[in-house]
């Protein structure tokens, strides 16, 4: 059995002689919640001078869990690389105890524990210099410094190790707070260290999902309806040489569209050895339920529904059902956007559509569950949401919390499809039904054919120019699915704000303004794609905001530059724009793009530049400039940058799934195109500064996603100044496979 880095409270709070320290580091639905609702995060310092961090985030790869440690180690004043991060599981207790799971989504690990992370580190510091005090016996606190872990005594000399008064600092009070180590002092935040978990992911010792090995396993590999809504009519025979044949639920809090809770829609094949199950499973005959309105589901049905609901759509009545089809309003300026675009001297009206992207993560979805019933459920999952795994856990198999195990493993990609629970909850099932240890896998063509996808998106925008080229009036309308929708959440006036982020609230000089989303009717599921929703209308506002330019005949980033209104807008486009030298020409036969966007509290602005090939466009080179407010590491934020545009160029060139009679048409990546190395152009990123003095009132903003959304847009508009022609349907390649 693999040996897991998860410590129990009993053996953490007992390993021995030290300081331990809990304090409070919410994951992004806890943001709101009052100060002390929960402990999730636990730092110990031993006496035999080791520093360890429980930190319950996913370790997709991001660097997250080093940039905590820096952060920690600023106000701890010690060098980060003393640190070791131990991954912490998922609990139901509040306040939680040791290292309970963050959820790692929504690029918010660094920016929602931040602040917490320093005031623990300065916490813990003064305590230990509290003890040191005592053990020599001045009082005064400004006659001693801490270097790197150690305590000094200006006037004596004298010095002392935090694991010399680490047991004395445990029996003493924590302060409320503590003062931190001044911007103008950092030695940790805002440099860049060796990261810790490199060497192994490099030499492959690194444990992920799949390679998680259990004494007495055996192996199972999922087959689902073809058809999504579609159910098991009859289980089939064993094949020969199987162990068994095991049929799957959707389960409660896993149903998606047409994946309706209580629909049998998977059966498991288990064998020896994931080889032997996975060919029965391909070669296993089934009979297939299909739903009644299989016809209906295909890829031309779900555009022309989203055309009609461009023109027509019931607005949201509050109190009432407001079922897919609804109207909502997410801003309206008191002056009418309709009548200042009639009454302008020119109008502009584009329809821009953005079809269903995949997940399409290296590791396919899988899941290792050793059940024993009423007694225990131990789970090894690449989750990017332990604690949802915990209480599904539960649910399944009615045992308490304590008798559940959670290990997050590492994660092989996740991009938000590994928040979903569906393949543990299958995983679970199985494991019931056969009261042994199985590892349950999805082929690469039940990862691609079953997803949960980032919506399609149709989207209008209609905008009208002065005499003088302003921007009178905007009127913009969004129809794609609802994400939150399908996961049986309430929307208010303003609908799901997944689904518009990106579209409003944007810092352009507009005059009128009308912002609109459609809750579409297609029933395939949907899920959190990285930066979701910012990555449709992004490509839809900026380009948008290019041909406004092109109408008034004037510099794209001129453009853009005189109607900003946001001082640090305005400061990452002229970085990006003075990074790419715009405004010099460009190489023969080549165009720059620009394009400008905010997700997550973040503002990010990419120049692209593209020359024509016999094929269609080619990415020469990418400028991004990005403002997050702070860097922790700038080593990371340029790797999670440079792997989001490189996400960006494959999903803005080739990404889309179709689907006919429910079923999805593109089931691996032989038709679903991914760049070469090769094709990789050199990516600049350009790091705004940080403030002079970081103010706790200003949100910081996340990385991990922001590669994304400026992209396409940008491509777009370099392609319409180097052709004269404007693409507005993504992806520029629909039909390209891994043999063009």
């Amino acid at each position: 059995m693999i040996d897991t880095p998860t410590l129990g409270r009993r053996q953490f709070l007992g390993a021995g002689t030290g300081l331990t320290l809990a304090f409070l580091l919410p994951g992004r639905a806890a943001e709101a919640a009052p100060a002390g609702t929960a402990v999730n995060t636990w730092l110990t310092i031993g006496s035999d001078e080791r520093i360890t961090l429980t930190i319950g985030s996913s370790d997709m790869g991001q660097g997250a869990n080093a940039g905590l440690a820096q952060v920690l180690c600023e106000d701890l004043m010690v060098d980060p690389t003393r640190v070791q991060m131990v991954q912490g599981g998922p609990t139901l207790a509040s306040p939680a105890p040791v290292g309970s799971a963050i959820n790692t989504v929504g690029s918010g690990v660094t920016r929602n524990n931040f602040w917490r992370l320093r005031d623990a580190g300065a916490i813990a510091r003064e305590m230990l210099v509290s003890a040191a005090m005592a053990q020599i016996g001045d009082a005064s606190r400004s006659n001693y410094s801490v270097s790197n872990g150690v305590i000094h005594h200006a006037p004596s000399g004298a010095t002392r190790s935090y694991g010399q008064v680490a047991a004395a600092a445990a029996l003493l009070t924590p302060p409320a707070s503590a003062p931190l180590v001044p911007d103008s002092q950092f030695r940790c935040i805002g440099k860049t260290f060796p990261r810790q978990d490199i060497p192994a992911k490099v030499d492959g010792s690194a444990i992920y999902g799949l390679d998680v090995r259990v004494p007495n396993m055996v192996y199972a590999v999922i087959r689902h309806c073809p058809s999504f809504g579609g159910t098991l009519a009859a289980t089939p025979a064993v094949p020969a040489g199987a162990i068994a044949v095991v049929p799957t639920q959707v389960v409660a809090g896993t149903g998606r569209g047409l994946e309706a809770v209580g629909n049998t829609n998977a059966v498991a094949v288990v064998g020896t050895n994931t080889w032997d199950a996975w060919q029965a499973a391909k070669r296993l005959a089934v009979n297939w339920k299909l739903p009644a309105n299989a016809a209906a589901l295909n890829s031309t049905q779900f555009l022309a529904d989203a055309q009609a609901l461009l023109g027509s759509a019931t607005p949201y009545a509050a109190g009432a059902a407001n079922p897919p089809g609804t109207l909502y309003t997410v801003e309206r300026s008191t002056a009418d956007a309709a009548a200042a675009i009639a009454t302008s001297a020119k109008v502009v009206e584009a329809t821009y559509s953005l079809p269903y992207v995949a997940h399409a993560c290296m590791e396919v979805l899988n899941c290792t569950v050793d059940y024993v019933a009423g007694t225990r459920c131990e789970v090894w999952a690449p989750t990017q949401s332990a604690r949802g795994a915990l209480t599904l856990v539960m649910a399944l198999t009615g045992l308490a919390a304590n008798q559940v195990t959670i290990h997050t493993m590492k994660l092989g990609g996740g991009l938000g499809r590994k928040a979903e629970q569906d393949f543990i909850a299958q995983a679970v099932q199985v494991g019931m039904a056969l009261q042994r240890p199985v590892k349950l896998m999805w082929p690469r063509e039940e990862d691609f054919a079953h997803d949960q996808y980032r919506p399609m998106a149709l989207v209008r925008a209609r905008a009208g120019l002065d005499a003088n080229g302003h921007v009178a009036g905007w009127a913009y309308r969004n129809v794609s699915p609802s994400i939150l929708g399908q996961r049986g959440v309430p929307l208010g006036a303003t609908g799901d704000s997944q689904g518009s982020e990106g579209s409003h609230a944007l810092p352009y000089s507009f005059g009128a303004r009308l912002t609109e989303w459609v809750s579409h009717t297609a029933p395939v599921p949907v899920g959190f794609w990285r930066s979701v929703g910012a990555s449709i209308n992004t490509f839809a506002v900026e380009s948008m905001i290019d041909e406004l330019a092109l109408a008034a005949g004037q510099d794209p980033f001129q453009f853009r530059r005189a109607r900003l209104t946001n001082p640090r807008w305005i400061a990452v486009l002229e970085a990006a724009a003075q990074a790419a030298g715009w405004g010099s020409p460009s190489p023969a036969g080549t165009a720059r793009g620009i394009a400008i966007g905010t997700a997550f509290n973040t503002i990010v602005a990419q120049v692209v530049e593209v020359s024509k090939t016999s094929a269609g466009p080619r990415v020469n080179r990418v400028w991004v400039a990005v403002d997050s407010y702070l860097v922790v590491s700038p080593g990371s934020v340029e790797a999670q940058i440079v792997g989001g545009v490189v996400h960006a160029i494959n999903a803005t060139l080739y990404g889309r799934q179709t689907f006919v009679n429910g079923a999805a048409q593109v089931k691996n990546f032989n038709a679903s195109r991914m760049m070469r190395l090769q094709e990789m152009p050199p990516v600049s990123v350009v790091l705004m500064p940080a403030p002079a003095a970081a103010d706790r009132t200003v949100p910081i903003g996340g990385i991990g996603e922001l590669g994304v959304p400026t992209f396409a847009p940008a491509m777009a508009n370099a392609w319409a100044r180097l052709t004269g022609t404007r693409v507005r349907t993504l992806p520029f390649y629909p039909a390209a496979t891994m043999g063009d």
